[in-house]
């Protein structure tokens, strides 16, 4: 707080002050001669001080208002919120207001309705389908394997028929080889030569 601002004159202030010291100064050199030394160095820098404080203080800070981008944020937005509510307040009173609505138009139109026209009956075109194709193809194909699989069959029944028939004709050769048969009386007087 300065003499200023408080509404005295400085003049006065610094005045009082500088008495007081000096006093102060006076009755210290009464009391003794090291004493007033150290004491008249304290004074001179305290006056020093003094000026430089005097100095200061004709220096009076303005102060200024802080700008701060929440401050016109909060202002953008409630100039927004304002006008969003006045268009809101204008459009219910709008919708408050009743708009009379005319009658309809019964006797511009006509008694007998006109009928639509009958559409002509569609024409159907006969589609070849790709799918249709390949289904012959495939058929075709199919009727081939299976003759193919009863030629098989038919060629393994061949087979299979002659192979027994073989086999019964060796069991009858065989059954006809094991009859005994009698052999005839053997002469002494030549050497027995056995059959192989």
């Amino acid at each position: 707080m300065t003499s200023e601002n408080l509404g005295l004159d400085p003049r006065i202030s610094v005045s009082s002050s500088w008495d007081s010291n000096r006093g102060s100064i006076s009755s210290r050199n009464s009391s003794g001669g090291r004493r007033s030394r150290r004491n008249s160095l304290e004074s001179s820098s305290s006056t020093l001080g003094r000026r430089r404080w005097k100095k200061k203080q004709l220096r009076v800070t303005s102060q200024k208002p802080f700008k701060l981008r929440t401050e016109q944020r909060g202002k953008l937005k409630e100039e927004e919120f304002m006008k969003k509510m006045q268009e809101m307040m204008t459009e219910e009173e709008k919708q408050r207001i009743p708009i009379a609505q005319g009658l309809p138009w019964t006797t511009d139109e006509p008694e007998c309705l006109v009928k639509p026209a009958v559409k002509e009956s569609t024409r159907p075109v006969d589609l070849v389908l790709h799918s249709d194709l390949r289904a012959i193809d495939r058929a075709e194909f199919d009727h081939q394997v299976a003759e193919k699989m009863s030629l098989i069959e038919q060629y393994k029944m061949e087979r299979e028929r002659q192979q027994k028939l073989a086999e019964e004709e060796q069991i009858k050769r065989l059954r006809k080889e094991l009859i005994p048969k009698a052999q005839p009386m053997p002469y002494f007087d030549r050497p027995f030569i056995p059959r192989r």
